[in-house]
């Protein structure tokens, strides 16, 4: 009969958690993911991944989402705080290119200002 592949579930089994909704997010530069037009905060260290947004689309936004990357719980995102993300200090790329090998040096002209001001007057008589 069919009813002997029946398994009942253990104890440890969250069954709120398999009926939760997946979706997936890129984390942006200011450390938000957009979920139905509510922002969450997420960790820096996710700048620029795309991680999986787990929530309940019945629970309000103030109860959070799940958050994971790479099939690993990470934390739970709360909704921004706009206010405080605006005061968060970020690393900005510079606009300078650095060059692979450093710069050639200066080629030798022959006068230089500081040679001239160290020159001795007898220097000048015996030349």
């Amino acid at each position: 009969m069919s009813s002997e592949r029946v398994r009942l579930p253990g104890p440890s089994l969250d069954l709120d958690a398999l009926f939760l909704f997946e979706t997936k997010r890129r984390v942006q530069r200011d450390r938000t993911v957009s979920l139905n037009g509510t922002l969450f905060e997420a960790d820096a260290a996710l700048i620029g991944h795309t991680v999986t947004l787990r929530y309940d689309p019945g629970a309000p936004p103030s109860r959070g989402v799940e958050l994971w990357h790479e099939d690993k719980f990470v934390s739970r995102a709360t909704p921004l705080d706009a206010y405080a993300n605006c005061f968060v200090r970020r690393n900005r790329p510079t606009q300078n290119i650095d060059p692979d090998t450093p710069p050639a040096a200066p080629r030798n002209t022959g006068l230089a200002l500081r040679d001239l001001s160290a020159r001795k007057p007898e220097d000048e008589e015996n030349r």
